[in-house]
């Protein structure tokens, strides 16, 4: 009974990993726009970005590898929809430095491109990447 019980823990233990759910993109553009006096700015031009990006659905956090690594806690997932020929996936989120903020990944399937947006009260980043397969 003991060999039935290990292979049965065994199975559940890998399992669950091989239901894991990870996400890595290549980012290769970044933007932003700030809040100032209650009045959004022009998104800047985007920069030349050469980072990656991962959402690991399994430990509930999405990763920006850039020159300051950001690390945001997913605390809620919105439903994927459509709109304007874009699926949108959203996550209500904690930062880092506990500062609440809503991300946003929108692909565009034709375009085989997608952007993640970081929305916070007063800034937005957005960040132009692609989808990179294992």
């Amino acid at each position: 009974m003991k060999i039935d019980f290990k292979i049965i823990l065994f199975l559940l233990f890998f399992g669950t990993f091989a239901k894991a759910q990870t996400y890595r993109f290549e980012v290769s553009a970044v933007s932003m726009s700030v809040k100032d006096k209650g009045k959004w700015s022009s998104f800047t031009p985007f920069k030349e970005a050469k980072i990656i990006a991962n959402l690991n659905t399994q430990k509930n956090y999405i990763a920006v590898y850039s020159e300051i690594e950001q690390y945001f806690k997913i605390v809620k997932y919105y439903d994927k929809k459509e709109e304007d020929g874009k699926e949108i996936v959203g996550f209500d989120c904690v930062d880092q430095n506990a500062e609440p903020c809503f991300l946003e990944i929108q692909t565009r399937k034709k375009e085989n491109m997608s952007q993640l947006y970081i929305n916070y009260p007063d800034r937005i980043f957005v960040y132009n990447m692609r989808y990179v397969k294992k």
